[in-house]
C-alpha cells in the first residue's frame, strides 16, 4: 500500500476559502483541566498540517497510506461498488430498535447491499422483538404509501423487505453483562460471517446503536466521507447529534462534536467534547474514539473486535478501543458532515433500556473489568508482573504491533501513568500530525490469529516491523530457538490450586480496584527521575517505557501463582482446557568439540542460566519437582 505523493496540497494559503474552524474550548476551564489557557478559542482547520505538521519541505511530508489494486481485493480503490455495508448494533430491551431498522433501510441509497447484525438482549414476551416489529412497521408503510420501493415500504404484497439481510442473536436481557460484553459478541458474529466469506476485509462496517436515525442517502454520504479522509487505516467517529438537528445545519456553521480530551473516573473517559465547524474533510483525531458511531473498512472491526471480557464496563470502553485501534495502525477521525443521529431522550429516559445494569455481573466482575484494562494501557492497578502484563497486551483484545503503547501517550497527550488527562499541558484538539508507522508485510486485509482457549498471538515469530519483535526470540533465522505448544491435561489437585489462585487474584484486584496506587506511582517516578539526576522536565514517562526482550521468554513459561489477566467469558464460551504452555528447545544445533568451553556464546549463557536456576529451584523446593502452568478458563 502506498502514500500520498508528497505535492504541496491545501497548507491555508492567503487566497484560498477556509476549510473550517475548531472550538478548543474555554480558557478559564481548560486552566482547570491543567491545560494551557492560552490554547482556549477558535483556530482554523488545516487539513494539510496532518502530513506536513508545518513543514514547508516536501521531504518533511508524509501521508497515511492509501489503497493499492493488488489490496482492492477486485473492487474499486473508492467508493463502495462491489462492496458491502455491515451495520452492527447492540440492542438492550430497547423499542426503537424496530424504527432504527426502517429508517435504516427507507433512508438508504442501496439498501440491497447493507447487511445488519443486531445484539438483541431483551426479556421474551415482554419487550418486542426487533425484527417482527420491524416488518410490521414496513407493512404499515406499504399500506400508507400503496407500497414500491424500500422507501415506501417495499413492493405490495411482500412479506418484509430486506428481512433477509438482518441477522438477530438473541440472548435474555438477565444474562447482559454491559455493552462491551453486548459488542464483543458481536465481534464474534462478525468474524464467523468473515470465515464463512460472508464479509470480505474490503467492506464496510458500521457500528453504532439501536435507537438512531439517518439522513437520506446516509450510506452513500458515509462511503463519500470516508473516502475523502484518504486513509486505508482511518475510522471516523463521534458523539452524534440528536434527532431533533435531523435535516438542519446548526447555526449554519455544519457544525460536529469533536472529541479530543478525556478525564479520569474509575478509568478514562471522554469529556469535554469540542466543536469544529464547516470542515472541508473529516478531521485527524489524538485517538479518542465514541462508541455510538464508528465507520471503517471492515478490518478494522476483524483485526480489533471489541473485549467482551468486561462485563459491566461503561467508562473505559472507547479509550481502551481507541488505544487498540491506533496501536494497529488505524486513525481516529472527526465526521466533517453528521448524517447518522441518535434518540437521546428516547433512550435515555427508558427505564428498561438503562437497566443493563442489573445483568449477572457482579462488583468482584467489574474490579476484573478494571484491573485488565489498567494493565493492557499500563493504567495504575493493573498487572505488576512485566512479563504477565505483556502477554496480556500482545493478546487477542490487547494491543496492536504498529505503533507502540508510548507513541499513543505522545500522541493522545494522555498521561495514562499517572492517571491525568494531559502529560504537558497541550492542547491536541486542533491541527495535529499524522504519525507514521510500518504496514505489515502482509498488507491492510491479513487478520491476526490467536489461540481459541489462551487468546494468544498464534502468528509467532513475530517479523522484524512489529513492535513486540525481539531478536533473541523471534530471530529464528539461525535456527536455534523454537517455540511449541503443548495441551496439558488438568488433573484435580491442579483444579483446586487452579480456583485457589483465582479467589487470590479476586482478592489482589479489589485492594488494587480501592487503592491509591497512582499516587504511588507518581512519588516512584518522582523517585527514579531524581535518582538518574533528571530535572523537572524529565519525561513523565521516565523509568516506565515497555520492555519487551527478555520479557518475552519469560511470558512464554508464566508462573500459575499470578493474576488471571484472561477472565472468564460470563456466558456462551467453550469448554475450559488446559492453557498451552510455550517451550524453547535447541534445534539442528552440531558441536565439532565437546565441553561447554568450545559452545558459542550465547549457548554457553543459556547453558549457565539454566543451570543457575536449576540450583535456585532446589535450594527453594528441595528438589521437589513443580509444574509451571498458566491456565485460562471461560465458564458457559
Amino acid at each position: 500500500m502506498g502514500t500520498k505523493d508528497a505535492k504541496t496540497e491545501g497548507g491555508g494559503g492567503k487566497d484560498e476559502p477556509p476549510k473550517g474552524s475548531i472550538f478548543m474550548g474555554n480558557p478559564d476551564n481548560l486552566k482547570r483541566a491543567g491545560y494551557d489557557p492560552a490554547s482556549g478559542g477558535n483556530v482554523d482547520y488545516d487539513p494539510d498540517f496532518e502530513c506536513t505538521g508545518g513543514s514547508t519541505d516536501p521531504a518533511d511530508r508524509r501521508c497515511p497510506f492509501q489503497l493499492k489494486t493488488p489490496e482492492a481485493l477486485g473492487h474499486g480503490l473508492a467508493g463502495w461498488e462491489g462492496r458491502l455495508l455491515h451495520v452492527n448494533m447492540p440492542s438492550y430491551r430497547d423499542p426503537l430498535c424496530p424504527r432504527t431498522l426502517k429508517y435504516l433501510f427507507t433512508k438508504a441509497r442501496r439498501p440491497f447491499d447493507i447487511r445488519v447484525r443486531v445484539l438483541q438482549q431483551n426479556v421474551p414476551d415482554e419487550d418486542d422483538p426487533c425484527l417482527d416489529s420491524y416488518c410490521e412497521l414496513m407493512a404499515e408503510l406499504r399500506k400508507e404509501t400503496g407500497g414500491g420501493d424500500t422507501s415506501k415500504g417495499g413492493p405490495a404484497g411482500e412479506d418484509c423487505p430486506h428481512r433477509d439481510q438482518v441477522f438477530i442473536h438473541p440472548i435474555h436481557a438477565q444474562d447482559a453483562a454491559g455493552p462491551t460484553y453486548a459488542r464483543g459478541l458481536i465481534g464474534q458474529d462478525i468474524r464467523e460471517a468473515y470465515e464463512k466469506k460472508e464479509m470480505s476485509p474490503q467492506d464496510f462496517c458500521m457500528s453504532t446503536d439501536s435507537h438512531m436515525d439517518f439522513e437520506p442517502h446516509w450510506d452513500q454520504k458515509m462511503v463519500d466521507m470516508w473516502d475523502m479522509a484518504e486513509n486505508e487505516y482511518g475510522v471516523l467517529s463521534t458523539y452524534v447529534a440528536n434527532i431533533d438537528q435531523l435535516g438542519v445545519n446548526l447555526n449554519g456553521k455544519h457544525e460536529v462534536p469533536h472529541l479530543c480530551m478525556v478525564t479520569f473516573t474509575s478509568q478514562v473517559r471522554t469529556h469535554a467534547t469540542k466543536c469544529a465547524s464547516n470542515l472541508s474533510k473529516p478531521k485527524l483525531t489524538n485517538a479518542i474514539w465514541g462508541a455510538g458511531l464508528s465507520f471503517s473498512k471492515c478490518h478494522a472491526e476483524l483485526k480489533v473486535p471489541v473485549d467482551p471480557h468486561t462485563p459491566g464496563i461503561f467508562d473505559g470502553e472507547e479509550f481502551n478501543r481507541a488505544a487498540r485501534f491506533w496501536t494497529y495502525g488505524y486513525d481516529i477521525y472527526t465526521p466533517n458532515r453528521v448524517y447518522v443521529l441518535h434518540d437521546y431522550p428516547g433512550s435515555q429516559h427508558n427505564p428498561k433500556t438503562s437497566s443493563w445494569g442489573r445483568g449477572k455481573f457482579g462488583q468482584a466482575d467489574m474490579k476484573n473489568s478494571y484491573y485488565r484494562l489498567n494493565t493492557i494501557l499500563d493504567i495504575p492497578g493493573g498487572e505488576k508482573n512485566a512479563d504477565k502484563a505483556l502477554r496480556l497486551k500482545r493478546s487477542k483484545y490487547g494491543l496492536g504491533d504498529r505503533r507502540s503503547l508510548d507513541d499513543l501517550i505522545q500522541f493522545s497527550g494522555i498521561d495514562l501513568r499517572h492517571k491525568k488527562p494531559t502529560i504537558d499541558g497541550k492542547n491536541r484538539c486542533g491541527n495535529i500530525q499524522w504519525v507514521p508507522f510500518i504496514e505489515h508485510p502482509k498488507g491492510v486485509n491479513f487478520i491476526p490469529s490467536f489461540d481459541d482457549k489462551t487468546e494468544d498471538p498464534l502468528d509467532v515469530p513475530y517479523e522484524q516491523t512489529s513492535v513486540w519483535y525481539d531478536p533473541h526470540i523471534d530471530g529464528v533465522g539461525a535456527g536455534m530457538v523454537e517455540r511449541h505448544v503443548e495441551e496439558v491435561e488438568e488433573d484435580s489437585e491442579d483444579a483446586e490450586a487452579e480456583e485457589a489462585a483465582h479467589a487470590a487474584h479476586k482478592e489482589e484486584a479489589e485492594k488494587l480496584a480501592g487503592s491509591d496506587l497512582h499516587k504511588h506511582h507518581e512519588k516512584l517516578a518522582a523517585a527514579l527521575a531524581a535518582e538518574e539526576g533528571g530535572s523537572d522536565h524529565a519525561s513523565p514517562e521516565a523509568g516506565h517505557r515497555e520492555v519487551i526482550s527478555g520479557a518475552a521468554a519469560a511470558a512464554m513459561n508464566m508462573d500459575k501463582d499470578g493474576a488471571h489477566i484472561f477472565p472468564p467469558l460470563l456466558r456462551g464460551a467453550p469448554g475450559s482446557g488446559g492453557v498451552p504452555k510455550g517451550r524453547f528447545f535447541l534445534s539442528g544445533v552440531k558441536a565439532g568439540k565437546r565441553g561447554i568451553e568450545h559452545l558459542p556464546l550465547p549457548l554457553k549463557l543459556a547453558v549457565l542460566a539454566m543451570v543457575l536456576g536449576i540450583c535456585f529451584a532446589v535450594i527453594v523446593s528441595g528438589g521437589k519437582r513443580r509444574k509451571r502452568r498458566v491456565k485460562s478458563k471461560k465458564r458457559g
